[in-house]
């Protein structure tokens, strides 16, 4: 299990990896949703990065996927 050090880490290397990798998709980083209800009084909970670091992973993997496609 990752502590929310090794999520941040993910997180970043992920986006780093989009924006090289892929500039186009940087528009839709701030589309991802944030869940309100996983953020706590101290900041953002492990469950918030797990969920955010999915969501970057499926925008990847799509995006990927239709782009040999073509």
């Amino acid at each position: 299990m990752e502590s929310q050090n090794d999520l941040n880490e993910t997180i970043f290397l992920t986006t780093s990896k989009i924006q090289e990798e892929f500039p186009e998709l940087t528009k839709y980083l701030g589309e991802i949703p944030e869940n309100s209800q996983s953020n706590t009084e101290k900041g953002v909970n492990k469950k918030a990065l797990e969920d955010y670091l999915e969501s970057l992973n499926y925008l990847l993997e799509t995006y990927e996927e239709n782009v040999k496609k073509l």
